[in-house]
């Protein structure tokens, strides 16, 4: 019996997922614990600069790691160095590409984009510190495509277990968000030497980027374009609402806004974690049925945006308890703002759901680009707008109505591919509950403060 549960729970899914779920989780609490510690300026620009860490990571990197991902099990021996060498060097053309953007931009102000964050120094030192994460991912992505689980779970434990204590340190020792920077960098160093140690060895990847795996570096570069484009556009839409709080609003604004969007965040993590269990059973079925298995995985369907559901409701009456529990007093939590942006996480899950549809052939996953061109299309205008008129509130609506339009759009391209309207009952039924559960939770929030006015 002991056997049995212990062989369950070494599985590759559990390992992934348990794995997965420290990593956020310790992401999770930083940000409410340095609140405690920095003033509210320093903790306004640390989360600005948590926020440029995610999304700089795939640009700087190119992406190659899908395209690794996808050329790694059709290489045999010794080419796999290659593979993984010709992947190190597209990143560091897109580090040299990016970087020079970025110095270019400064020159024409150096605070063009967030008046708070530096083009010259911080966002330059942001794409060092991302560059060797890359090289932390890639060697830990090849443990993982060679099926070394065990290995690649103490590794991933012991890499965030270390960046969470070096960047708490740092935030103690210096109350400083650059020297977090910088002590990130420092643990990166380290930790992409060691693992580029035990991957392939630093002596045989060193000969094999002096050769300069020209034939590999084509391939991969070739297909780092091909998803660049979505790439830039998701990074992009994640970016503007926090970039147009920053240039309209305070930095306390800022810093209540982010600290908002990390709880209902919280929802995220909760929806990736119901898909890594729901896409493989479709990939599965996929093979066998072909598209007749999206009516084989209904029911899962179903009990995926039921949780979601019960998930969001319950957020709603215990996030103002957990927000004054992990976040500093001087943090301001806006109920309103959380609902509008728990609801947006909540839509996101039906965004999911079509992008899974999309991704089961290769050719109609280049549909995925239009959600998030047209949601960035939607969300640039909308968000100077309505962060101007009606501050963060209109902020989270912009994003909300924006996933929405997304959502929308892909649900007309899956309904193309699999000739009918897929899910459209159950979106239609999904958004318009919880949009009442939202509405009618804000309008007795505001109807109780005009009463006691």
């Amino acid at each position: 019996m002991l056997n049995k549960i212990k062989a369950k729970l070494l599985t590759p899914l559990v390992l992934y997922l348990l794995v997965d779920l420290i990593a956020k989780g310790l992401q999770f609490v930083f940000l409410p614990s340095a609140s405690h510690i920095l003033t509210i300026e320093a903790y306004g620009k640390l989360t600005l600069i948590l926020a440029l860490l995610t999304a700089l990571a795939p640009i700087v990197s190119l992406s190659s790691e899908a395209a690794y991902s996808v050329f790694f099990n059709r290489v045999k021996g010794s080419e796999k160095v290659k593979l993984f060498a010709a992947c190190l060097l597209v990143s560091l053309s897109g580090l040299a590409l990016f970087s020079s953007l970025v110095l270019m931009l400064s020159l024409i102000n150096d605070q063009l984009i967030f008046k708070i964050i530096s083009l010259r120094q911080d966002v330059a030192l942001i794409c060092v510190v991302v560059f060797f994460e890359f090289l932390i991912t890639l060697s830990l992505l090849t443990n993982r495509l060679t099926f070394q689980k065990i290995k690649y779970f103490i590794s991933y434990l012991f890499y965030v277990g270390s960046k969470f204590l070096v960047g708490m340190s740092s935030i103690y020792m210096f109350e400083s968000p650059n020297s977090y920077l910088l002590a990130i960098l420092a643990n990166n160093v380290v930790f992409a030497g060691i693992f580029l140690s035990y991957t392939f060895g630093l002596r045989n990847l060193v000969n094999e980027l002096r050769k300069f795996p020209q034939d590999y570096y084509k391939k991969v570069f070739n297909y780092a374009t091909i998803i660049l484009p979505v790439t830039l556009f998701s990074v992009v839409n994640s970016l503007v609402d926090k970039a147009f709080i920053s240039n309209f609003l305070s930095i306390s604004d800022l810093a209540n806004y982010t600290s908002v969007f990390l709880l209902a965040g919280a929802l995220q993590i909760i929806i990736m974690a119901l898909n890594k269990s729901y896409m493989p059973k479709l990939l599965k079925l996929y093979s066998l049925e072909g598209y007749r298995a999206l009516n084989s995985v209904s029911k899962d369907t179903t009990r995926f945006l039921l949780i979601v559901s019960l998930c969001y409701a319950g957020s709603i009456f215990l996030s103002p308890i957990l927000f004054t529990l992990l976040f500093d007093e001087g943090i301001t939590f806006y109920p309103q703002v959380f609902i509008v942006l728990s609801l947006a996480f909540s839509f996101n899950s039906i965004y999911i759901l079509y992008t899974n549809v999309l991704s089961l052939e290769e050719k109609t996953a280049k549909f995925k680009m239009f959600g998030f061109l047209i949601a960035l299309c939607i969300n640039i205008p909308l968000s100077y707008g309505l962060t101007l008129k009606f501050g963060l509130f209109g902020a989270a609506i912009s994003t909300l109505l924006s996933t929405l339009v997304a959502a929308s759009v892909l649900s007309l391209f899956v309904s193309k591919v699999v000739l009918r309207f897929y899910l459209l009952k159950t979106y239609l039924a999904f958004v318009t509950f919880m949009s009442l559960i939202a509405f009618t939770i804000i309008y007795f929030e505001l109807y109780s403060f005009t009463l006691l006015d």
